[in-house]
């Protein structure tokens, strides 16, 4: 991470993020002036190339700056992932008319963009979406509901993957678009949600919504494979957050236990406490250099999408891990509902639902280790 970029994190953590964590959190709300304070900062241009506007970060770095931001808010650290993801679906698939509109207004934090993907009945399985998109002249008119949509509550453009054909064509028939708030689309009341709490997730309404064919993202009917392409990569994103939820655990608890005295010493010279955290630190070694590995691959244009689901898998378990560890650590301190640990706990279990669950990640892996190893031994079955 440049020097210029590496200071504007850590002034956004130092001024910004550790002024708002506990009251995103406890409020479930970015308050007022959040937005306005961090769009200062410049967060919101990290990973957005420089012709329009953005820090062009390369993909390692804004794992970096990802995994810092959550030691101290895994909220707020999402906030930025899904509007950077989104900025990424268009500056990948916009036209350029689109990108100069959007882009330049999403690095400056002007205009927040989120994702609408997920939907009561499709969520990992997106071949399933039935939100419609019905092609009427020179646009398409909308009409569904998306669920557990990030940023919704703060968005002001969204990108929605929505059906241009029958069901029965399943992933043959999705098409991704950006959709601006002021055409109508409604969002409903914020979901109270035990952990990343604060990042404006809410139900998104489609009612008649009409979106100009100029809007499409990519072309008619081609819209799955960037979508699971896109949140593929997305997943390591996700990682570096959940391991800074690891990060920031490990040493909020290792200071307090060199802090804390018992029989006339710091309670860390107790191996019962100093080992499960030593562990720890091992393990938050091992997973930030398979971050680091899959993201220098990603900028070299490999297809990283089984590392990122390994990364995703391994950051969440060692989050949850680290946060348990922590709670213990800490005892009655670390189970106040105000203190950072108990916060980080409920953002770690979340970790592991969030942006593809465990279980979807072992079978992505579990299914390219079967193709693996039928390549070698020439199974015919």
């Amino acid at each position: 991470m440049s020097c210029d970029v590496s200071a504007v994190v850590s002034s956004f953590v130092e001024k910004v993020v550790s002024r708002y964590a506990e009251r995103v959190d406890r409020e479930n709300m970015a308050p007022p002036g959040f937005f306005r304070d961090a769009a200062g900062q410049g967060v919101f241009g990290l990973p957005i190339p420089r012709e329009y506007g953005g820090w062009g970060l390369p993909f390692p770095d804004f794992m970096d700056a990802l995994r810092l931001i959550a030691r101290e808010s895994p909220s707020i650290a999402h906030i930025i992932f899904v509007h950077s993801m989104s900025a990424y679906f268009v500056e990948k698939f916009g036209s350029e008319e689109l990108r100069k509109e959007i882009l330049p207004a999403a690095a400056r934090g002007e205009r927040i963009l989120a994702l609408a993907f997920t939907e009561p009945g499709a969520g990992s399985d997106l071949a399933s979406i039935e939100t419609r998109a019905e092609r009427r002249g020179d646009a398409y008119v909308l009409e569904g509901e998306k669920l557990f949509t990030t940023n919704a509550l703060y968005a002001d453009t969204f990108i929605i993957l929505a059906r241009t054909g029958p069901l029965e064509a399943r992933h043959k028939a999705l098409t991704l678009f950006a959709v601006d708030k002021a055409k109508g689309l409604e969002v409903g009341e914020p979901l109270d949600i035990m952990g990343f709490r604060g990042t404006g997730l809410a139900r998104v309404f489609l009612r008649g919504v009409e979106v100009p064919a100029t809007r499409v993202l990519g072309r008619e009917n081609e819209g799955f494979k960037p979508a699971v392409v896109g949140l593929g990569v997305g997943r390591l994103p996700f990682a570096s957050i959940a391991l800074g939820i690891a990060e920031g655990a490990l040493w909020e608890a290792a200071r307090w236990a060199l802090e804390r005295r018992s029989f006339g010493r710091p309670i860390f010279e107790n191996q019962a406490i100093s080992f499960p955290l030593a562990e720890v630190a091992a393990e938050v070694e091992a997973v930030k250099a398979l971050i680091r590995r899959a993201a220098e691959l990603h900028d070299k244009g490999e297809n990283i999408l089984l590392l990122t689901s390994m990364a995703k898998l391994l950051a969440a378990r060692l989050a949850v891990k680290a946060t348990r560890v922590a709670v213990q650590v800490m005892g009655g301190r670390g189970l106040l509902s105000t203190s950072k640990v108990s916060r980080l706990y409920r953002d770690a279990k979340a970790a592991e639902i969030a942006e593809g669950t465990n279980e979807v990640q072992l079978m992505i892996i579990a299914r390219d280790l079967a193709r693996r190893v039928k390549a070698r031994h020439g199974f015919n079955h």
